[in-house]
Order: C-alpha cells, then structure tokens, then sequence
C-alpha cells in the first residue's frame, strides 16, 4: 500500500511523542493500531501547544500571536470541506500535526471545544506580565508587612493575595484545572472508548486531579516564576503570604495549606477511580498507569510532609518504567 502524507504527519507525531512523553509513550504501545496513532497525535498537540506558550525565544506578545495562528490553523483544519490544499501559510508543526489531530477528531467523534479548551488554557497561563506581577508582589510584601506589624494581619493578608494570585477562589481554579487538563482527558476517553453518562464529569475529575498535583508539587517553582496558582481564599484561610511562598517559608501555616490541599485533591482522585468502570478495557491500563503516576506523586508529597521546597517531588525512575511496563503487559493481555 502507498504512503500518503497522512501518514508521514502520524509518524512525525509518533516521533514527537517517543522523543518527549517518557515513560507515557510505553504504555500506548499496546493499544490497537488506531488508538496508537490516535494518543500520539493528540499528545504531539497538546506538546506543541505547551510549545507555543513556553517558548523562551519569544516574548509574551509573540508566544500570544503564534497560539492564535495555531488556533486558527486548527480551526481550519476541523471544518468538514478542509483539503491539505489550503495549508499554505500554516507553520511547519501544523503542516505535521494538525492533519493527523484532524483525523483523529473525526475518527473518534471528539468534540472541537475540547481541543480549543486546551489552547485556551495555555494562553491563560499567558495572562499576567511578569513585570506586573513583580510590581504587586512587592506592594503585597509592603502590605502583608505593614498589616502584620499594625495588628491588621488578617485583613493585609486577604488584601495580599486578592492582589497577586491569579485565582481568587477554587471554583475558578477549577475552570483552569479543566482547560489545560480536564479538557484532554475527555480527549482520551472519546480514543480510548468509554460508556455511561457520568464518565464525562469523571473524566474532568481526573484532569483536576493531575493538575492539582503538578501545582502543589511546583508550589516554589512556580511562585519564584511569579505565577501563584493556589486560590487567595485558601492562601488567606490559612494565613499564607505570597512572599511565604516565594521565599520558600516551610512552616505550620504553609504545612496545614498543603495538607488542606492534598486533601481536596484525594476526593478528585476518589471521582477519578471510578472512571475505571466507565472505560472499555482497552483504555483501563492507561488509566492505571495514570493514577499510579500521578498518586504516588501527591502520596510522595504527603510522606515528605508537604516539603516540596527543599528538593523537587519526582518518582523514581524505575518506579515509572514498572508502571509503564504493567501498563504495557496488561494491555497486550486484553488484546489477545
């Protein structure tokens, strides 16, 4: 059988995805073919998409500009009378990427929103100027500062964190946490296969889950970046400034934030297991190899007693080629 260029743009994506998923990229091998090409078609996007929002070489404007084109390239790509013929001006990783993501959406009826929702949540994370945020952390520290010394500690610390997070409640937190990782795991579930009217919600659970942990694992990294995404309502709960955070303040007050947080973050990952029974059996491997990777992240958080200052929260590297490896085993089992 003849190649087409089709074919060239899964095996770009394929690539793409052996080069930079790690351990992820094992635990699709067993899928049927389809499925295969599918997971790395839409890990090749959404590796691009972080791409275009994380590109050191550009400024913020510039990385702003290149998600839009790519949004627009994407939004081409996913009308019903699109040809190859009209990717004249398309960048080279949509000339390779979006041809496949196309297919892929339409072979297993994903919904375009949830591809869009992805972009949206990169750009999100594009929002704030760094030179502003830096300017209304240093008046948070004047303020938090001020207010502690005057006795008005509590009302300077709600003031603080109204001023420099970017999330005010959880419930907005929330809505990122389903942009830039709920919304792809209702991607993975339309490739995987799924049944019964709950998976939806679960699915986004899942996605809260996982991003829930990335933040309470990146708490300093991020905070030293100027981007705080843990909620001002719960910075204020539990008397946290954001110069706790960006000096890395480890602390009872910053130790009850954590446990707090870690504690949400289980009642997700409850919603999360139970998505197990919602999938057909193909898809149930991955799911696992998912949770074990992310759980024993925040389990390793938990153990450390929430220190994620001292030294980055990772697993072991032979841990995540074992869970990769059963992955892989149980899904060539349930093949045959």
């Amino acid at each position: 059988m003849s190649r087409t260029p089709l074919d060239d743009c899964f095996d770009h994506c394929e690539r793409l995805t052996k080069r930079t998923a790690g351990n992820f990229y094992y635990s699709f091998l067993g899928l049927p073919l389809p499925q295969y090409r599918a997971m790395c078609a839409l890990y090749a996007f959404m590796r691009v998409t972080d791409d275009w929002g994380d590109d050191p070489g550009q400024t913020i404007a510039q990385r702003i500009a290149s998600l839009e084109s790519w949004q627009c390239s994407l939004s081409n790509a996913l009308r019903p009378e699109w040809t190859p013929l009209e990717m004249a001006g398309w960048s080279e990783e949509a000339r390779m990427v979006l041809p496949a993501m196309r297919d892929v959406a339409i072979r297993f009826t994903i919904p375009h929103e949830h591809l869009f929702a992805v972009i949206d949540g990169v750009r999100s994370d594009l929002s704030e100027i760094p030179d502003l945020v830096r300017s209304t952390d240093n008046l948070a520290r004047r303020e938090s500062s001020s207010g502690r010394e005057s006795g008005d500690g509590q009302e300077c610390l709600s003031s603080s964190a109204e001023r420099t997070c970017r999330f005010q409640t959880f419930d907005e937190l929330s809505q990122y946490c389903y942009l830039v990782a709920g919304a792809v795991g209702l991607c993975c579930i339309h490739i995987w296969g799924f049944h019964g009217d709950e998976s939806v919600r679960r699915a986004i659970d899942c996605g809260t889950a996982f991003q829930l942990t990335n933040i309470l694992r990146d708490v300093g990294e991020d905070a030293d970046a100027g981007r705080i995404y843990l909620p001002a309502e719960d910075l204020t709960q539990f008397a946290v400034t954001i110069e706790d955070l960006k000096a890395h303040r480890y602390d009872e007050h910053f130790r009850s934030l954590m446990a707090f947080e870690v504690e949400r973050a289980k009642t997700f990952y409850d919603s999360a297991e139970q998505l197990l029974t919602n999938l057909e059996p193909l898809g149930q491997p991955i799911m696992k190899a998912m949770l074990q990777l992310y759980g024993g992240l925040l389990h390793e958080i938990e153990r450390r007693k929430f220190d994620v200052f001292s030294r980055h929260v990772s697993l072991p590297r032979w841990r995540k080629i074992w869970i990769a490896t059963v992955a892989l085993i149980h899904q060539k089992l349930r093949r045959h």
